[in-house]
């Protein structure tokens, strides 16, 4: 079997590279796509628009987190399954996670199209940015069964060992999200509408790509729902081994709408320079992340087959490999910041503001790596508990009460060192699990 040969045998470092590299180009192309949204908008001149993505920034949290969900589970279980030679349960766990993309998202296109007001009110938008916020929200609501679908499933393919189709099919879709953005933003003059439609139809694309590889290509994933509907089970097993991943990205819907209702006291421009100042830092943190990501697979596999020297050794060299490419790519996001920066916006204060926005999320960025990849070893060997616990440490139980306190004591400059603290929490939390040794624990 593929996953046997790159799993078990063989050099640790290759093994990492087959699997990290492909998740890495994934993830550079993913947050290329989700930076074109604002980089187009922001062309046009107008703030508000931009600050309106923004604003929509915890609906589009909420797709990724059921995508996240989805695919962090199925990837794990079916990992871990695979490593165990059970092929009935792999089969079980994909068709859970095809039956939890259509529910989840026919859930929230129901929820936004019936209230959109409510949601662009919770969201934070007043006036000047209301409608902008509302034409953004709507469609993306429309597309919202097909975007958990790409993003959920597409994942499970690495589970499968093809880590190369996973990086095509959604590279694809990122270049083809990138080239329709200039389309329908500005040759069309739909700006925020046009954003929302050209991101919609990337993932129309992905998705489709994956329905004809999984039908024609794989050899143990199904999107029959029948197997999961005869092994009930699969849905817990999918659902609590996806909480993890998921709780973070749900939280950090959460806290984004508490973060947009504070920072709208500042204005909408205030909303954008964050919003833009946070752009470098996603750069570092996607990167390490796909490292942290790409290995999970392997983790869950040798747990499956009881190979815990071989967990250890990857642990060990993948959390390597986080540090010294979370310290270059930092040394670099920050030494052009300004350049990055001005890419979204002209006017000289915003720039200013955005930079110094960067400059204090830079300061954990060489780390942050760690706390991913602490997450997906706990999934990985089944410690949903623990996993679960991790993410919410950053999202939940450091980052609200800092955003409050530091907010209440030192107004907007403390607002922007909230997550700053809670990651360096995390990190310190994420380095006590890493250096426990794993323990037997059934599929």
């Amino acid at each position: 079997m593929k996953t046997e040969e790159i799993f078990e045998k063989g050099s640790v470092w290759k093994a990492i590279a087959k699997m990290c590299i492909p998740v890495i180009l994934v993830m550079l192309v993913t947050t290329a796509y989700n930076m074109a949204d604002m980089l187009f908008v922001g062309r046009t001149g107008g703030a508000n628009q931009v600050a309106a993505i923004s604003l929509s920034s915890p609906l589009f949290m909420l797709l990724m987190t059921c995508g996240t969900l989805i695919g962090g589970g199925g990837c794990a279980i079916i990992s871990r399954a695979l490593g165990a030679k059970d092929m009935l349960l792999v089969k079980a766990c994909s068709s859970a996670c095809t039956v939890f993309a259509v529910v989840f998202g026919l859930l929230i296109t129901a929820a936004v199209l019936l209230m959109p007001d409510t949601f662009v009110g919770l969201f934070g938008a007043n006036e000047a940015t209301w409608q902008y916020t509302k034409d953004y929200i709507t469609i993306m609501a429309i597309g919202a069964p097909i975007v958990i679908f790409s993003n959920g499933f597409g994942n499970l393919l690495r589970a499968d060992g093809d880590t190369v189709t996973a990086a095509v099919v959604v590279t694809l879709g990122s270049i083809l999200n990138i080239a329709l953005d200039p389309l329908f933003i500005s040759t069309f003059r739909m700006g925020v509408r046009g954003a929302a439609i050209a991101t919609v139809l990337s993932n129309v694309f992905t998705a489709t790509y994956i329905l004809i590889r999984s039908c024609r290509k794989s050899s143990v994933l199904t999107l029959n729902p029948l197997y999961a509907l005869r092994s009930p089970h699969a849905f817990w097993l999918v659902f609590s081994l996806g909480v993890p991943s998921a709780a973070s990205n749900l939280l950090g819907g959460f806290v984004g709408i508490l973060s947009n209702n504070i920072s709208m006291q500042y204005g909408a421009d205030v909303v954008a320079a964050m919003g833009v100042g946070g752009k470098p830092c996603m750069i570092v943190a996607m990167i390490v992340m796909g490292l942290a990501l790409g290995v999970q697979p392997m983790l869950a596999y040798n747990f499956g087959a009881g190979n815990t020297a071989r967990i250890k050794e990857t642990l060990k060299k993948t959390a390597v490999l986080i540090i010294l490419v979370g310290t270059t790519l930092t040394a670099l996001c920050f030494a052009f910041r300004r350049s990055i920066v001005g890419l979204f916006l002209q006017d000289p204060a915003l720039m200013k503001l955005s930079c110094h926005v960067t400059v204090i999320g830079m300061l954990v960025m060489p780390v942050v790596g760690l706390n991913h990849l602490a997450v997906s070893y706990l999934q990985a060997v089944g410690f949903a508990g623990r996993a679960s616990l991790l993410s919410v440490a950053r999202q939940g139980l450091v980052f609200v009460p800092s955003l409050l306190l530091l907010h209440a004591l030192f107004g907007m400059e403390g607002m922007f060192w909230a997550g700053t603290a809670a990651d360096f929490v995390a990190v310190a939390l994420s380095v006590y699990y890493l250096l426990r040794r794993p323990k037997s624990k059934t599929v």
